[in-house]
């Protein structure tokens, strides 16, 4: 069974169609990075997979669960809400602005989310924020507060308290966009480390070659479109369409 289906996704905001009817599966322990252009529609389709935007019609399972379907009049319609809230609990979501609570430490941080949704004991919750801290290689700084940390730390902050909630799958909406070269390494080798761990992930991202050394498979979007889709050293190496060498020729040229 897939982890996580989407079927046949579309997505209006006013008149401007960002998403032309998208169809993804994801395998536990895959690794999917989905790259193209900006206005591509890639984020709109992670934030659609998370109810941080809702489609107009199309399907989404995660884990054989149906957070939304068609219904009679072939539209969209969600699940109850809490039903949705249970399922938006297996994903874990990492965006290019690290979305920290300023006024509250890095532990407050993590910790803030397992107490409050999942009613952890706030003993238990600290230890786990401690642990995930370490694997993040932050272990020192539980009691900063984001301002005092580089943009890198402060990712990788972020990474940590997405899985303090101990998701199933996490997403990352273009984790190292807001960095310089030198943070975006730092926050690059803890993905590796989550693959490593056959973590489910899937990646919107710029950095090719984190892409093809990581993800299993690559799907490149153009104009709400899957363009292309296939094996990573196929779709970065190899492409097939036109639209796909076109932009990878631009890309890596800018490197």
């Amino acid at each position: 069974m897939h982890i996580l289906k989407a079927t046949d996704v579309y997505k209006k905001f006013q008149n401007n169609e960002v998403l032309k009817g998208i169809s993804m599966q994801v395998d536990k322990g895959e690794v999917i990075a989905i790259i193209g252009p900006s206005g591509s529609g890639k984020s709109t389709f992670l934030r659609c997979l998370n109810r941080l935007e809702t489609i107009d019609s199309g399907s989404i399972e995660i884990e054989g669960e149906y957070m939304v379907k068609n219904g009679p009049d072939g539209k969209a319609v969600y699940s109850p809400e809490k039903d949705i809230a249970h399922m938006r609990l297996k994903m874990g979501m990492v965006f290019q602005s690290f979305n920290l609570f300023p006024h509250k430490s890095v532990l407050e941080n993590l910790m803030m989310a397992p107490v409050l949704v999942n009613k952890t004991n706030p003993a238990t919750a600290r230890e786990t924020a401690m642990m995930f801290l370490d694997k993040v290689g932050l272990s020192q700084n539980g009691h900063n507060y984001p301002f005092e940390l580089s943009g890198g730390m402060q990712q990788r902050v972020a990474i940590a308290r997405a899985l303090c909630m101990n998701p199933d799958i996490m997403c990352f909406d273009e984790p190292t966009s807001a960095l310089d070269p030198e943070l975006t390494g730092e926050v690059l080798q803890v993905m590796k480390d989550l693959a490593m761990e056959h973590m489910t992930m899937v990646v919107v991202t710029h950095e090719m070659g984190f892409a093809r050394e990581v993800a299993q498979r690559v799907i490149f979007m153009d104009e709400g479109l899957i363009v292309e889709e296939g094996r990573a050293e196929e779709v970065l190496i190899n492409p097939q369409q036109a639209r796909t060498q076109e932009f990878l020729s631009k890309v890596l040229m800018a490197r």
